[in-house]
């Protein structure tokens, strides 16, 4: 199987990633800029995330229904969604149309119609899309430990707040459109069957007329507060515990990140073992890496019975402590590498999760990692570098959210 990869700065700073995957029928694109929820203004919360949802409703010479005619007519399906810093959007299908999906993507980047009588049912979409997500304790939980382990900005949901989504304009939309959506910030990734000297001088083509205009995120703001409760009459108490730990493009951040997988990824992890096959405290349990920008953290959480939520919390506590005081076991290491292996090479068969892999490895390492470069950093860890970095920073101390019929206890010299 043939694969190489390539990358290339256009003049108006524009970044385009290839790879070239002779082996499937498919193809993918995604690019990605500098529009999401942290250029919101106050009373503006939202704006990046509807403007993102308003480029697919007509481009250029095509109205709302035309444009999706001309999606289907070649069977691609365009998407986008706004995140924290970021606007993405992709396009995937049959190699054969790589070249007028690369059209529609960059019509509906370029030149959204911004069509003022759909704006107030595009609206209502992003407010129901809010409401459905606010229904979910989980997702409130880890909104609320979000608000206080980053920074705001960076602590936000992406869509928005419900008074200021209303108060917004088509007017709005297409401000925010022109203060940001920039091709300095922009990189785009493409990768199926494909010439390269054909997909470069194609992306070249659509996008060489496009601006730059540079816009920086606002400073920082770190929150004072190390908890948060959100009352609920319920007969569970869903657990958020998180902490921040490096900068995710640092080397060490594998490291870190290793060691939280084998504590919470599975049903052989630690904190399944302990939390949920030994004490029955809930159903599901787990640790994973919810960095932001360059702001690396780790969180765990589960649901579980009321009566027995603090049970719960302080094993969690505790398992993350013996990270820095108790060996990694080979086994353990093994199933990690096993995991991680299985990703790298599986996510290599997919076009559409590579395109995501360079995006991803550009936004953090400003380049392209292969297969073998993947595998080698995976290969390379070992249960003393995972044991030196948990024990040189000892005890963690932590952001803690709640939600549920009362807050839990947690020694004050554990908080942040």
């Amino acid at each position: 199987m043939e694969s190489f990869n390539r990358i290339h700065r256009y003049d108006n700073g524009l970044v385009l990633l290839f790879e070239k995957m002779d082996w499937t029928e498919a193809f993918a694109v995604r690019l990605c800029l500098n529009g999401g929820s942290v250029f919101d203004l106050p009373g503006e919360f939202g704006l990046a995330s509807l403007t993102c949802e308003m480029t697919n409703r007509g481009a250029g010479e095509y109205d709302n229904r035309a444009f999706l005619a001309e999606q289907e007519n070649i069977g691609i399906e365009l998407s986008e969604s706004a995140g924290r810093k970021t606007s993405s959007f992709s396009a995937h299908g049959l190699v054969d149309f790589w070249s007028r999906s690369l059209e529609l993507l960059a019509l509906q980047i370029l030149r959204p119609r911004f069509d003022e009588q759909l704006f107030d049912e595009c609206r209502m979409t992003q407010l129901q899309a809010l409401a459905s997500r606010l229904d979910h304790p989980s997702y409130r939980t880890a909104q609320a430990l979000a608000s206080i382990l980053f920074p705001d900005p960076w602590g936000r949901t992406p869509l928005g707040v419900h008074d200021d989504i209303l108060n917004l304009s088509i007017e709005d939309v297409r401000r925010f459109h022109a203060d940001h959506y920039s091709s300095d910030s922009a990189v785009i990734a493409v990768a199926g069957r494909l010439d390269w000297d054909r997909v470069k001088d194609k992306v070249g083509e659509l996008f060489a007329d496009w601006g730059s205009r540079p816009s920086t995120p606002p400073s920082a703001v770190e929150s004072e507060k190390s908890s948060v409760h959100l009352e609920q009459d319920s007969a569970q108490t869903q657990i958020r515990l998180g902490y921040r730990d490096g900068v995710p493009s640092s080397p060490e951040y594998r490291i870190a990140e290793a060691g939280l997988l084998i504590l919470g990824d599975g049903m052989s992890s630690r904190l399944f073992t302990e939390v949920r096959e030994k004490r029955g405290l809930c159903y599901s349990v787990s640790a994973s890496d919810v960095s932001r920008g360059h702001f690396g953290a780790f969180a765990c959480g589960c649901a579980t019975r009321t009566n027995r939520a603090q049970e719960a919390l302080d094993v969690i506590i505790r398992e993350l402590d013996r990270l820095s005081t108790e060996p990694i076991s080979e086994s353990e290491l093994y199933r990690y590498k096993i995991k991680m292996k299985s990703h790298i090479v599986m996510q290599r068969e997919s076009a559409r999760a590579r395109v995501r892999s360079m995006i991803g490895n550009w936004k953090r390492y400003k380049k392209i990692r292969t297969l073998e470069e993947s595998l080698a950093i995976c290969n390379g860890m070992t249960c003393e570098k995972i044991q030196e970095y948990f024990a040189e920073r000892g005890k963690r101390r932590f952001k803690l959210a709640t939600c549920g019929q009362a807050p839990l206890e947690i020694d004050p010299e554990r908080l942040q």
